[in-house]
């Protein structure tokens, strides 16, 4: 069976190169020497598709490359398998018996202008009840609350919602709900209750 040992925490912020990611093949739980014969590549993978693939140097025994050559991979977290090509065919798949993750963080680049908060649910119900005491007390006026984005995530991401205040002095919500891991999907709606709730998006026809 292939396993792989990991000398390095296998995270980075995105745009960030300066980073080496270190791995040790094994088989059977032996060391395995990378041989100059073949051609070694990372894979980096969502549950949905293949996203990268990148050639690994050979240092010391040992499989290598380096944050500079993701630069440009999108925030989130990957799967991340190491393949021996041969004749580029993959020869063998390490590890092979579990997924290792690769998350890639987001950077302050990454966020929209505008005063913008990143709340987990319950942060964001916090605030949302001081808003509502606010207003209720007269202290200004109501804003207006517009949905925005609703992203799908991976079952393990964190829920978050996103508040936008713009210029016209709305607030955009926008949300980030995890994926079931049966594959099953999220989106948020304001019942007849009032409150928001969540239910399972079938598409626009269901």
């Amino acid at each position: 069976m292939n396993d792989v040992k990991v000398f390095s925490a296998l995270v980075q912020k995105r745009t960030e190169g300066v980073q080496n990611y270190i791995f040790q093949c094994l088989q059977d739980n032996n060391p395995v020497i990378p041989e100059d014969k073949y051609i070694y590549k990372a894979s980096f993978a969502t549950e949905d598709s293949l996203v990268r693939t990148i050639e690994m140097k050979i240092e010391d025994g040992l499989l290598v490359f380096n944050s500079k050559q993701i630069l440009d991979l999108p925030a989130g977290t990957y799967r991340l398998e190491l393949w021996e090509m041969v004749d580029d065919v993959i020869h063998a798949i390490y590890p092979s018996d579990r997924d290792m993750k690769f998350r890639v963080l987001s950077n302050s680049l990454d966020l929209p202008t505008g005063k913008v908060s990143s709340l987990t649910l319950d942060e964001f119900k916090k605030e949302f009840d001081d808003i509502a005491k606010r207003v209720s007390t007269g202290q200004f006026d109501v804003p207006r609350f517009k949905t925005g984005k609703v992203e799908s995530v991976s079952p393990d991401q964190p829920a978050t919602v996103e508040m936008l205040t713009n210029e016209d002095g709305s607030v955009t919500i926008n949300y980030k709900i995890p994926r079931g891991k049966d594959g099953k999907t999220w989106k948020p709606y304001i019942a007849d209750d009032g409150y928001w709730h969540i239910k399972e998006d079938k598409g626009e026809d269901a």
